[in-house]
């Protein structure tokens, strides 16, 4: 005896899909939140340079055009005078003057808007050589995990912090090598054989960490 079956049915993937409408796609808004500057007349482009921030200074030469950066330099030279960083020497026969430079950089707020000028003058330190200019160049750094362990047991404790910044740091990093340097342009004087012999660190020297730690 024989039972005939039919197989049962079962609907496929193909006869469950529905057919959805098109997308209407465009690009997001933001693509089209632009100005054109040929859509712009003179006076737009004027007053559009006028509120763009400028580029920092790339060197002396564009810096002292500019009152502001002017100013910015004679405090960087003013901090270095007060902490007593170096003081004018001939350079001894035999010895070598690390070269210095400025640099500028505009410092801005939480809102955007110009805090500060700030000109900083930093050696050349690439050009100082190991056992010559400089022995050690490790300094210890506070790792994240003392911080958070720090501030953890601050919170539990119900403590106060405070925190500080030492303006001109690595000013106040005393050197034990003698370090010579080429006089900053635009603050020469005493004639073209004077340099500076360093008392403390510049921004820039191998050993500064080493020096301010």
């Amino acid at each position: 005896m024989s039972i005939a079956t039919n197989p049962i049915q079962t609907p496929s993937d193909s006869d469950n899909e529905v057919a959805l409408p098109p997308r209407n796609r465009r690009p997001p808004a933001s693509y089209n939140d632009y100005v054109s500057g040929s859509e712009l007349d003179d006076e737009d482009l004027h007053n559009l340079a006028i509120y763009s921030p400028a580029d920092d200074p790339k060197n002396y030469a564009e810096a002292e055009k500019f009152d502001v950066w002017r100013t910015a330099m004679d405090q960087e030279i003013e901090a270095i005078k007060n902490n007593d960083t170096w003081e004018l020497t001939t350079l001894p026969e035999g010895s070598n003057a690390i070269g210095v430079k400025w640099i500028y950089k505009t410092k801005y707020n939480e809102k955007g808007e110009i805090e500060k000028h700030k000109a900083r003058l930093v050696a050349e330190g690439y050009s100082q050589k190991l056992g010559i200019d400089y022995n050690e160049v490790f300094a210890l750094v506070a790792r994240w995990d003392t911080i958070r362990s720090i501030l953890a047991l601050a919170a539990k404790e119900k403590w106060s912090v405070f925190q500080l910044d030492v303006k001109s740091a690595f000013l106040h990093g005393e050197l034990v090598e003698d370090i010579y340097v080429e006089q900053p342009l635009g603050y020469q004087k005493g004639g073209n054989n004077k340099v500076y012999k360093l008392k403390k660190a510049l921004y820039g020297l191998k050993q500064a960490p080493r020096a301010w730690y």
